[in-house]
């Protein structure tokens, strides 16, 4: 089924406020597992709303003023390892991340081929 809607979320706790039926028959009249159920009920209790919590991932490590200080970093030191990146920019995070931001600044890591790299300048 996907989200369910605030209203689906609304009428199903209404109807179990009302004592219309067990958690589990409520969840099956809605076609949700008992276990969403539950969880909409518990957050209901606890905050009031039943509202869809946000979804997507955590906001990026390197936004803004962070991302400007990493591109200056990456053009004074471009052989710069991402190890030595985020060192430089003093973040606590994962490479993976660095990496991200590198990219989403437009820059790209150049392999070097077993050919360029034994070939005599």
């Amino acid at each position: 089924m996907g989200i369910a809607t605030r209203e689906i979320r609304e009428r199903a706790l209404a109807a179990y406020q009302a004592q219309k039926g067990t958690q589990a028959k409520i969840a099956v009249i809605y076609g949700v597992s008992l276990r969403t159920f539950q969880r909409w009920w518990r957050q209901f209790r606890q905050t009031g709303s039943s509202a869809p919590k946000k979804r997507g991932h955590r906001q990026p490590v390197y936004q803004g003023k962070d991302l400007g200080t990493l591109e200056k970093v990456v053009r004074e030191r471009p052989d710069a390892t991402l190890e030595e990146l985020r060192e430089l920019t003093g973040k606590n995070c994962s490479i993976m991340a660095v990496q991200r931001a590198v990219v989403r600044l437009g820059y790209r890591y150049k392999k070097n081929s077993v050919r360029q790299r034994t070939k005599s300048a």
